[in-house]
């Protein structure tokens, strides 16, 4: 049936003639910026911008003037920006532990499936494949190596570098290609190359140094397109750079978080054009589809941006959200909707704020005004309802980070991807009433990784006991109180950050090199009564978390034929807690072991357990070298000395970490460990090194016999 003009009017859909799909199969190449404002470029007129090429690329296409980004983190916005949903329905809320299913369809799948070669080129770990993001690109090189930058822990990789392996593939495409190149620079740390350092000017030089490095580097790889070439260009999210208290993103929906730049260029783009409609990161990916010639499918949360409405028509309303809070500290999730003229905030207090009149977002009208945030919040409830949500949903986050990927994370000012969700509640604190202790958090952080730990631990301890469930500050303290050799400190809040997240290793991890540096030898009696300590208290937090899942969804299917011998079994673990002896074990540790079996006696009696079995301990090797732990599990190390293989050949040899801290504990000086630490690095082993006595031999036993010792 035909619609009468006047309903689609209504229905806004009114206005523009048909799109014409091009003659041919064009390439087409999607630049993501991540971190990167709209408003710190010369096309959107920023006095201090050094942005020619984009701004040129601007010139010869259309800047859409007002883009908001669905989210302000970047593995959950390229996930949107990749497949056109949101995140209630891509379901990736935050960084580290979320990982795209194999369900949802991407931008490279669709066009793979038609016939284009596909490759990425990504520049930080954030965006590794085994986030998901990898489907559908014939190569998805994120192999950071030896392009990752000086100064983070094989965590992101600079412009130029990025340019390099982008112009690389491109010399090695099969027929038309898409290609996906995202730059990672202007996030923090804000380290531009010098002359783009020293030619910055403005309050925030050096992130706008960065986004003039980006530019040129983006420069170099437009030079190199063929003529015909399809150009998109997106910011993921922006950079609050104090803007509300933030100083950088993660935390708050604010315009430098939200507002990112879009520009796209080729045929069948209008030349010179301005957009002035609010629009979508997840408008990105339909819209693409279309100027190569292909079908949109039904179903997405974007909507093709062709033909652009230069006209002010605009209909679009943004939906953003940050869950970090959530998922790190146990804050409550930002939601907003904007049509353009109204920003919704829902939070425990929702915020309402007419931009119209006040684009700054100043005056907060919610209290004047309840039926029109009642509207706004209607609104809210019914998106996510349509994904299968509700304003206070109960969410989980994927697999736990192991340390090393948390401190990669930090590496890049996220200490996200510690939590494992829970139910949101507007119980929960307001990120915006929290921004000093993120702010002293991030700023403890920084220094945890630059190796100031005695600096670090007095606000990390302070965050600790302030706010209770915030999972970094806890395993930041304890990493440290680790590395000051103030074990049994650091094992109480090891099994804090354990009930926040029973999922995470990070607490377990490394706790086999516990007995190396507390000075106790694994092949002794007090190195097995402190295996046998530390996995009880393992295994009995896993107990007890199955029989809780059991009084909500039964027991295992057998459970009830077998109660009385599955009991049995669980008594007889608590009783041999009892044989450990306390002569060898921190007393909080063991007391803790014997509370966690005595809970799962209580409960598991009530309820039953959901599980007949539990595993709490991994093997060496590979597993100890992907989390960059000396030990995992109650193993002994491997060797004291490693050796990891460097992209592009190679070799870094690697002294193990707990060898300084084990030497202290054993009593010796600063002088008598870096001589015995310098002889394992020289010999590969420490028989014979000087001033080490022979009675502590036995501690630096590894599994693998060195070959000159």
């Amino acid at each position: 049936m035909r619609l009468p003009v006047s309903a689609l009017l209504v229905l806004g859909c009114a206005a523009a003639p048909a799109f014409a799909a091009p003659a041919s199969r064009p390439d087409v190449v999607l630049v993501t910026l991540d971190t990167t404002r709209a408003d710190h470029l010369g096309a959107w007129g920023h006095p201090h911008a050094r942005t020619p090429v984009l701004d040129a690329l601007a010139a010869r296409g259309t800047r859409f003037e007002r883009c908001d980004s669905a989210v302000p983190i970047t593995l959950p916005s390229h996930a949107t920006i990749l497949t056109g949903l949101l995140p209630p329905r891509h379901r990736v809320r935050d960084n580290g532990t979320f990982a795209l299913d194999a369900g949802f369809e991407t931008l490279a799948e669709r066009f793979a499936a038609a016939g284009w070669d596909t490759a990425a080129v990504v520049s930080a770990v954030v965006l590794a494949r085994r986030h998901g993001l990898a489907q559908g690109f014939a190569t998805y090189d994120d192999d950071l190596g030896a392009d990752a930058a000086v100064a983070t822990e094989v965590a992101e990789r600079r412009a130029d570098a990025t340019t390099d392996r982008a112009l690389a593939r491109l010399t090695e495409r099969r027929g038309p290609l898409f290609l996906w190149v995202h730059y990672f620079d202007p996030h923090e740390e804000y380290r531009p190359p010098t002359r783009f350092a020293d030619a910055a000017t403005g309050p925030h030089r050096l992130y706008d140094g960065e986004i003039a490095f980006m530019d040129a580097e983006i420069g170099r790889l437009l030079a190199a397109l063929p003529a015909g070439t399809v150009v998109a260009v997106v910011g993921d999210h922006g950079e609050m750079l104090g803007d509300e208290g933030e100083t950088s993103h993660g935390l708050l929906l604010g315009d430098g978080a939200r507002r990112v730049p879009l520009l796209l260029a080729g045929p069948g783009v209008p030349a010179g054009s301005v957009a002035p409609c609010l629009v979508r990161t997840a408008d990105v990916a339909p819209t693409l589809l279309q100027l190569a010639g292909l079908a949109v499918p039904d179903g997405l949360d974007g909507r093709s941006l062709l033909p652009v409405d230069k006209a002010g028509a605009c209909g679009r309303v943004s939906y953003s959200e940050s869950f970090l809070p959530f998922f790190a500290y146990k804050w409550y999730p930002l939601r907003s909707l904007s049509d353009g003229r109204a920003f919704f905030l829902q939070a425990p207090r929702p915020s309402l704020f007419r931009l119209d009149v006040d684009p700054a977002t100043r005056r907060d009208l919610a209290a004047d005004e309840p039926q029109l945030v009642a509207y706004w919040q209607a609104r809210l409830e019914r998106l996510l309802a349509a994904a299968g949500e509700g304003l206070e949903p109960t969410l989980e986050a994927g697999g736990g980070l192991s340390e090393e990927q948390a401190r990669q994370l930090a590496s890049l000012g996220y200490l996200s991807g510690g939590g494992t969700g829970g139910a949101v509640s507007r119980q929960l604190p307001d990120p915006r009433d929290r921004l000093d202790v993120a702010r002293d958090l991030h700023a403890a952080a920084a220094l945890v990784q630059q190796g100031r730990c005695e600096e670090a631990l007095r606000p990390l301890q302070r965050i600790a006991r302030e706010d209770r469930g915030n999972f970094p500050a806890l395993t930041l303290a304890g990493q440290c109180l680790r590395d000051l050799g103030r074990r049994q400190e650091a094992v109480a809040l090891f099994r804090r950050a354990g009930e926040e997240n029973p999922r995470s290793p990070v607490p377990a991890a490394n706790l086999g090199a516990l007995l190396m540096a507390r000075g106790v030898p694994y092949d002794s009696d007090a190195g097995r009564d402190y295996a046998a300590a530390i996995t009880a208290l393992m295994s009995g937090s896993a107990y007890a978390q199955s029989a809780r899942i059991s009084a909500a969804m039964g027991p295992f299917a057998g459970f009830a034929e077998n109660r009385e011998p599955m009991l049995r079994v669980m008594r007889k673990h608590r009783d041999a807690v009892k044989r450990v002896d306390t002569a060898h074990v921190p007393l909080d540790l063991l007391q803790a072991a014997k509370r966690s079996w005595d809970e799962v006696i209580e409960l598991g009696e009530q309820a039953g357990l959901r599980n007949s079995q539990i595993s709490v301990l991994a093997p060496t090797g590979t597993i100890a070298f992907m989390m960059d732990c000396d030990t995992t599990g109650v193993e002994p190390d491997i060797a004291l000395v490693k050796y990891k293989k460097l992209v592009g050949g190679g070799l870094i040899k690697i002294v193990n970490n707990t060898v300084p801290l084990a030497l202290k504990r054993l009593g010796y000086d600063k002088e008598e460990i870096r001589a015995i630490v310098e002889f394992i690095d020289e010999h590969d082993t420490i028989e014979g090194a000087p001033h080490l006595k022979a009675e502590h031999l036995p501690v630096f036993d590894c599994a693998f016999k060195p070959e000159r010792g």
